[in-house]
């Protein structure tokens, strides 16, 4: 690459191109938006990144004071808001993934190719309709590459410094953005020379990563009620393994919460056949000449002197498909939306290599040349769309995709059945009443009680299987501790729980227990 090109390596042309399609995908994924509380993961963000408190592990710090931006836009309802911030990091990530490729191939027609890849993926394309972690992810790892490519283009620290930060703020988004860190060292090492290089890239890093220790701190800190200390740990702690001293202080639960020390153990935990499994399933996303096109690309980037921009991608996508492809994980395709973004690029970077060879000297004349080359870059712009269409189809008319309707993403017909259902358990309980229940539904209850009906009195607990018995050890000690002074609820049919407690069935999914 030619380091000491005067001219800006990005032209405003192409910055516009980027904002146009960002808006797109922005504006498609907002039509197809889950509109309302969802279930699990989703319900959490949603609930705590209004009230700012912890998360499950690995915390999500950075995450959760991203959306509680997002919840101060005044537009609908609190959850719609949250799912809102993955569409926005969605959209980043389709608009970024054309400037990485027209760095990298100086191809406006296949930078747009790969961004309608990107953008109408459906593995890609649901997760960024709904409040969780991987659209983030995405969204940051295509920041992160594309100020790396900036500074490989244009020699100046300062892109170093702000692919440090935002690496360093991806702490609290997802795991997956930080073990691209090896890809950036592994390029660096080759290519940086300067030491104010590495000091700009280290000083961004450290910066992005003091923010990150600052929100974790703080959510503890703030530890509202619906914190996943008070749902979930501390009424759980002999189910995973700890006492009260060893979760007493803000840096043991950082440990607990943040186990980087074991993320590399998760690599090879599920079996063979599971792994050959996944391979093959893999494979099948691909449409033929997508997969073509992307193993073009990723050769292409080894040869003609673009081999430090093939290797920080291969390393990426190694690490993060690597987990995904071995991990036992049972969600483990959630792993492949920000590793989608990276097989965009190469799929773009296929295309500019196959458009630049069509500018070589051939036997055929210059207009059969530009004809060819025109109608080949028409075809790479419609392929895209042509395989989204049914997608694209119902999404502009009924605001819902077949793959949300097949895959029950949410409820397309009943947009507030997560609400609806919580109500019937909220509404049943006394103000001061504790609840357990599972973790798919904790999120919505608590959502539903402490945002909509304003019920901060009732606690809401999930229940950990200790494994030698039916209630954790520190939950028995708890329920004992309040029986006699709050009602206490199962909202979930545990016939065992007969074993300790006199059970009165209250309806379908609510049962209250008391003292034999």
């Amino acid at each position: 690459m030619n380091h000491l090109d005067k001219n800006p390596p990005l032209a405003r042309t192409d910055i516009c191109l980027a904002l146009i399609i960002g808006l797109a995908a922005f504006a498609l994924y907002v039509r197809t938006l889950a509109p309302s509380l969802l279930w699990g993961d989703s319900a959490e963000f949603q609930t705590l990144s209004y009230t700012l408190g912890m998360t499950h592990q690995t915390g999500y710090a950075t995450q959760i004071i991203f959306g509680k931006l997002f919840t101060l836009i005044p537009i609908n309802g609190i959850a719609w808001r949250v799912n809102l911030m993955s569409a926005f990091f969605g959209a980043l990530a389709v608009a970024n993934t054309f400037l990485i490729v027209r760095l990298l191939t100086d191809s406006r027609v296949a930078a747009l190719s790969a961004s309608l890849v990107l953008a109408l993926t459906e593995g890609f394309w649901w997760r960024a309709l709904v409040a969780e972690s991987y659209a983030p992810a995405a969204g940051m790892l295509a920041t992160v590459w594309l100020f790396f490519l900036l500074w490989r283009k244009t020699d100046k620290p300062a892109y170093l410094f702000l692919a440090g930060l935002t690496g360093g703020l991806s702490l609290g988004i997802h795991s997956t953005v930080v073990m691209t860190a090896a890809s950036a060292l592994a390029v660096m090492a080759f290519s940086a020379r300067k030491r104010v290089e590495w000091v700009s890239a280290a000083a961004g890093a450290l910066l992005g990563a003091a923010l990150f220790f600052g929100f974790f701190f703080f959510l503890d800190y703030n530890n509202p009620p619906s914190s996943v200390h008070n749902t979930v740990f501390r009424v759980n702690l002999s189910a995973v393994g700890l006492t009260e001293s060893e979760y007493d202080s803000a840096w043991d639960r950082f440990l607990f919460i943040f186990p980087a020390s074991r993320a590399s153990s998760y690599y090879f935990t599920a079996t063979s056949d599971e792994m050959t499994s996944r391979l093959g399933e893999y494979v099948s996303y691909f449409p033929w000449w997508q997969l073509i096109l992307t193993i073009i690309g990723i050769v292409w980037l080894f040869f003609g002197g673009r081999w430090r921009e093939g290797l920080y991608p291969l390393i990426a996508f190694a690490l993060i498909w690597g987990l995904a492809i071995t991990v036992s994980f049972s969600i483990y395709r959630e792993f492949y939306v920000p590793a989608t973004m990276i097989t965009s690029v190469w799929f773009g970077a296929g295309a500019g290599a196959l458009l630049s060879a069509l500018e070589r000297p051939t036997r055929l004349s210059q207009p059969s040349l530009r004809m060819t080359r025109g109608f080949i870059s028409i075809i790479l712009i419609i392929m895209p769309i042509w395989n989204a269409r049914q997608n694209l189809s119902l999404a502009i008319q009924k605001g819902y995709t077949t793959f949300i309707r097949e895959e029950h993403i949410y409820p397309v017909f009943a947009p507030d059945k997560a609400i609806r259902e919580a109500r019937q358990v909220v509404n049943r309980v006394e103000d001061n009443a504790i609840v357990f229940t599972n973790w798919d539904k904790l999120y919505s209850y608590v959502y539903t009680a402490q945002i909509e009906e304003g019920k901060m009195g009732i606690a809401f607990h999930e229940v950990l299987d200790e494994g030698d018995q039916i209630l954790p050890t520190t939950m028995i000690e708890y329920i004992n501790a309040n029986i006699d002074t709050r009602p206490i609820y199962f909202a979930m049919d545990m016939p065992e729980l007969s074993e300790l407690y006199r059970v009165t069935k209250i309806n379908d999914v609510l049962f209250r227990i008391e003292r034999k």
